[in-house]
This record gives structure tokens, C-alpha cells and sequence, in this order.
């Protein structure tokens, strides 16, 4: 016969077990594509191409991490992807909508912004001043 206490720890080890199978069950998974030099992404974002006023190229795309990943060329050459970090640091992990990047030419030099609407509906956005310099931290843009 079950006492009371077995019954107990049954219903334990059974939930334990049942909350492991859904912790380690995937979530719904997004359809996924590779892009050149290696990189993974969401396909539904795509891959943003962008030139540069000297000749040479970047991509943007949003990873399998949710981040937005960069890679540029130099003397027409790939250089290999780096994260620019998540764009949503106040709501979810993930962006909502696909990437724009604006530029501008400033006394500074060339200006580039790059915006994605977050999962909340605000576009974020990232800010490189000038070509050559680091990119701004993810913020809330006064735009689009």
C-alpha cells in the first residue's frame, strides 16, 4: 500500500521529470538560413547590404541569438561576422521587424544608423558617427 509520504514524493519526482521534458523541449524554431562567411540567421529578417562611400560593403542580419550580427569588407575582402549585441534591452530578446540603415554626411564624416522595430514596437537603433569609428550603444532613436 502507498502511504501518504510515497504518494507525496511520487507526485515530486513526477513533476521534477515533466518539467525537465518541457525545459528541454525547443521552442517553436524560426526557419533559418546561412550566409556567406558562415553566418547563421532568421530568414525572416534577410540580410541588409549596405555601401559604403569608399567602395566597400557591409551586411547586417539578425542571428539564431537575436543579436545583430556585422561584417564589412576591406580591399574587398570579408571580414568575419561580430555581434553588435541584442537591440530590445527593455522587452523580449527579439526584434520585430527587418533592418533599415540610413546615412548621412556630417562634418564628422559619414554617419550610419541602423534601426529595427523591437518586440514592444518602438525602433531601436545604433549609431556609428563616422566611418572607421565604434558603433553607439542600442537606443531608443528619435526617427522613423
Amino acid at each position: 500500500m502507498l502511504t501518504l509520504k510515497k504518494f507525496k514524493a511520487v507526485v515530486v519526482a513526477v513533476a521534477t521529470m515533466a518539467g525537465l521534458v518541457v525545459a528541454v523541449a525547443p521552442a517553436q524554431a524560426a526557419d533559418t538560413c546561412s550566409a556567406g562567411g558562415g553566418g547563421q540567421y532568421i530568414c525572416d529578417y534577410g540580410v541588409k547590404n549596405h555601401a559604403l562611400p569608399n567602395g566597400e560593403k557591409e551586411q547586417f542580419l539578425v542571428g539564431l541569438d537575436y543579436a545583430v550580427w556585422t561584417r564589412w569588407t576591406v580591399s574587398k575582402k570579408w571580414s568575419g561576422w561580430v555581434s553588435m549585441g541584442k537591440p530590445d534591452p527593455f522587452g523580449s530578446a527579439s526584434a520585430a521587424s527587418d533592418i533599415r540603415v540610413t546615412d548621412s554626411q556630417e562634418q564628422s564624416g559619414f554617419r550610419t544608423n541602423i534601426y529595427l522595430r523591437n518586440s514592444n514596437g518602438a525602433f531601436v537603433g545604433k549609431t556609428r558617427p563616422a566611418l572607421g569609428a565604434g558603433w553607439w550603444p542600442w537606443d531608443f532613436p528619435n526617427c522613423c
